[in-house]
């Protein structure tokens, strides 16, 4: 079987750079992303394959349960025709910005809580569950340092409803790794990864914000820092920095 990458929520920023990452190191990928008629980069890139079967490119909206699971359907049947599902990296998102807790209205709030938080975990529980037989390598969470609430920045104004979605994510993720292992048998050899990507210069950052952001990298640098952090950590339910460094949450 072909071993294959997983990446939601891949039409654009640092998911469509791991899928281009991924291609050139010559990996197979199935891409995710809301909506494909869209994601013009994609497919950009996939037409550039020189074997167009190593990019899936399907639908995944990971805001509405009935298109998490049929993108899970897809996933399984391709697994059936012999792509083994190694990797999974859950990187669909959203931050509008201000999110104030003392300003957002209830459906600003719901709205970063199903993308961030809610979509992400129900994805991965789907997708961890398709083969009992043979459970994903790992499963990396795109998590943000917003969501620390031991290092909690106060300077970060305007960012209440995403850091907190991404806070209920880390610990969502961490109870997801605490039962696979308590499943035993190969449940238990699945790695379930927090990763926090640095500031990275995406549309999705292309925000005006009342402060400095300091250290920004391109979509490039963090993906490659991600992908060589995924491949060394094995602590299920830990978070980590692009660069390598533990991040606390």
């Amino acid at each position: 079987m072909t071993d294959t990458w997983v990446i939601v929520g891949a039409s654009r920023g640092i998911g469509l750079e791991f899928v281009r990452q991924l291609l050139q190191n010559g990996h197979h990928v199935i891409a995710g992303v809301r909506n494909v008629s869209k994601a013009d980069r994609l497919l950009e890139l996939k037409s550039h394959c020189t074997t167009p079967e190593r990019c899936i490119i399907e639908e995944c909206d990971i805001t509405n349960e009935e298109s998490i699971q049929k993108f899970a359907n897809r996933v399984g049947d391709a697994a059936k025709e012999g792509l083994k599902v190694k990797n999974i990296v859950l990187n669909a998102g959203i931050l509008q910005y201000p999110n104030r807790a003392t300003e957002l209205s209830f459906p600003e709030f719901a709205l970063h809580l199903h993308t961030n938080t809610i979509g992400p975990i129900i994805c991965a529980q789907k997708l961890v569950n398709l083969d009992p037989e043979s459970p994903p390598s790992k499963i990396v969470f795109i998590s943000s340092d917003s969501g620390s609430t031991t290092l909690f920045r106060d300077d970060e104004d305007g960012f209440g409803a995403y850091g907190a979605s991404k806070a209920a994510l880390n610990q969502m993720l961490r109870h997801m790794a605490a039962e696979l292992t308590r499943r035993g048998g190969k449940w238990s050899d699945t790695c379930v990864l927090a990763m926090h990507p640095g500031e990275v210069q995406t549309d999705m950052a292309n925000i005006d914000l009342g402060w400095e952001v300091k250290g920004s990298i391109q979509p490039d640098e963090s993906v490659t820092g991600m992908l060589k952090v995924i491949e060394e950590k094995d602590e299920t339910g830990s978070f980590w920095c692009w660069d390598g460094r533990l991040q606390y949450d």
